[in-house]
């Protein structure tokens, strides 16, 4: 689980250190980050409180001080696992697979509402987070609440320009990647199941996900009944 701590700019910046050195230059520095959030708070409609729209582990393990949580969806966008992570939830010989938000459909998740005098220092650590490699472009995106109000929201949807990008995989291999992958952040299945289980703790119904989940878990059943009769 990922504390505030592991959000601050010293850990940041020390991670960035580390994928560079590795040869992942496209990790973000501290003055491109600022400069993303910058953008963004220039792009939130004059007037509008600030929400965050949640998806994936944001709706499991925030790691943000809100002032108000609702669910909720928005319409346009789906979950998708369509990105590599050869580091955080894999490694290179192994990527694991993140979610982002891709062009069609419909998605429901977590809407946070930020206090005001906040916004500028959760917002800078959600960025810590989120754009740590460039993965992802933030967006402000029409957001129902379940209380029937509609809001805008920030939200991060894919990078397709990125080299990181794999798009829509066959349910097979991504299945298999999200099973067996293992990185410094830990399993990329567990990545997965939490996030499916929160969803259905909120009364999501998301077909994308369970049917991942019947397939990993079937693919770990499989790799453990293949050893034992080894």
């Amino acid at each position: 689980m990922l504390t505030r701590e592991d959000l601050s700019s010293e850990r940041i910046d020390q991670i960035v250190a580390d994928a560079r050195a590795a040869g992942y230059d496209f990790f973000l520095s501290t003055p491109q980050r600022e400069a993303s959030l910058n953008e963004a708070l220039r792009d939130r409609p004059p007037g509008e409180e600030t929400w965050i729209f949640a998806y994936g582990s944001l709706m499991w393990n925030p790691a943000l001080e809100y002032a108000e949580v609702q669910p909720c969806s928005v319409e346009g966008w789906r979950r998708s696992f369509c990105f590599w992570t050869p580091m955080g939830r894999g490694t290179p010989e192994l990527p694991g697979l993140m979610l982002a938000l891709a062009d069609g459909g419909q998605c429901e998740g977590i809407a946070y509402r930020l206090s005001p005098e906040l916004v500028r220092q959760e917002l800078g650590l959600l960025w810590n987070r989120e754009m740590l490699a460039g993965l992802y472009k933030p967006r402000w995106v029409p957001t129902r609440l379940r209380d029937g109000r509609t809001v805008s929201a920030v939200t991060f949807v894919v990078e397709t320009g990125h080299c990181q990008y794999c798009g829509d995989l066959p349910i097979e291999r991504a299945a298999y990647h999200i099973a067996f992958a293992e990185g410094r952040r830990g399993a990329c299945r567990e990545y997965l199941l939490n996030t499916a289980e929160h969803a259905r703790s909120l009364g999501i119904n998301d077909p994308y996900l369970e049917e991942l989940v019947a397939r990993v878990v079937r693919l770990r059943e499989d790799r453990v009944s293949a050893a034992a009769l080894a």
